[in-house]
């Protein structure tokens, strides 16, 4: 969502910038931005703070040398460590629900004496 949000100084402070810079959101240029799509949820990461923008963004999907950017490649990137987090967050999840409660009272048990 992002500055998008503040009202009308941020829509004209978007059509000042350029695809480019480093104020706008690469991610959402390119797809979905890592904070819009944990929202609500234990992963949310707030509210996103570049600029999002559909203006720059259609000026992004229309850019013939797009590629020479990168953007792409720092958007997997960037969800690939979204994914590694999740992926850790299960593990440690799951690792914590394979003992029954039996167990942890034994292991308490044992632990204590």
């Amino acid at each position: 969502m992002g500055e998008q949000l503040m009202g009308v100084g941020a829509s004209s402070r978007a059509s000042q910038l350029s695809f480019t810079d480093p104020k706008v959101c690469r991610s959402f240029l390119v797809g979905t931005c890592p904070h819009d799509l944990f929202t609500n949820t234990k992963q949310d990461l707030g509210p996103c703070p570049k600029v999002h923008s559909e203006q720059l963004k259609t000026e992004y999907e229309n850019d013939k040398d797009k590629a020479k950017h990168g953007f792409d490649y720092d958007y997997m990137r960037d969800l690939q460590k979204y994914i590694e987090e999740c992926n850790r967050r299960i593990d440690v999840a799951q690792r914590r629900l394979e003992k029954t409660p039996d167990e942890i009272r034994q292991t308490n048990a044992l632990v204590s004496n």
